[in-house]
């Protein structure tokens, strides 16, 4: 695999959603957000970012903000981001065990919308001891239901602080069906067109 700051990354990562899914699945693998942010950094800055930002419904200044590598995004937009890259998140055991937590994960984080892949994610967290949890977390039981209650995204740091006490980890698989891109608009003016005439 190449090293981060390698320049050949652009053309390796542009539109390859099969080389993104390696690249990002190798990153996410020890549940480190460090890692995962700066992976996340460098596939992002690899796209033409108008047009991601198109397919991710979010506006290009935000995507810059949200996927500079600086701060740590919520976890509504990293699974935008992986949709408009046209991949597809999947939750794996990380030892051989917690397979019902990886199966219920993956099935709410495929929903394509956000806002049910927190709930899931927050349903997965209730079901679970939270006390003990928390304990796991090093975080208060109140804070793992507020970070973990459904009502507030959530950010990846928490979420993979998370996957890491559930034995689960994050990985990226090419979307089964391809994305489709409306045509992009021309800039300028458009074309004039007059008004036919009527002869008498």
């Amino acid at each position: 695999m190449l090293e981060d700051d390698s320049p050949d990354f652009n053309e390796l990562f542009r539109d390859n959603p099969a080389e993104i899914s390696f690249y990002l699945t190798e990153k996410f693998h020890e549940n480190d957000p460090g890692r995962a942010r700066t992976a996340l950094n460098v596939v992002f800055v690899a796209q033409n970012v108008q047009m991601l930002a198109r397919d991710a419904g979010l506006r290009r200044d935000a995507l810059y903000r949200t996927f500079g590598g600086r701060i740590d995004p919520q976890l509504s937009r990293v699974l935008k981001l992986l949709t408009a890259l046209n991949v597809a998140p999947r939750v794996v055991p990380a030892l051989g065990r917690s397979e019902v937590i990886a199966a219920r994960l993956t099935e709410a984080f495929g929903r394509e919308d956000p806002a049910k892949a927190i709930l899931g994610l927050s349903e997965v967290v209730k079901s679970q001891n939270v006390s003990a949890l928390a304990l796991k977390l090093g975080i208060m039981r109140t804070t793992v239901y507020k970070t973990f209650g459904g009502t507030v995204d959530p950010q990846l740091n928490r979420v993979l602080n998370l996957f890491g006490a559930l034995q689960v980890r994050l990985a990226v698989e090419p979307a089964t069906l391809p994305k489709i891109r409306p045509s992009r608009p021309k800039l300028g003016r458009p074309p004039k067109v007059q008004a036919p005439r009527i002869d008498e």
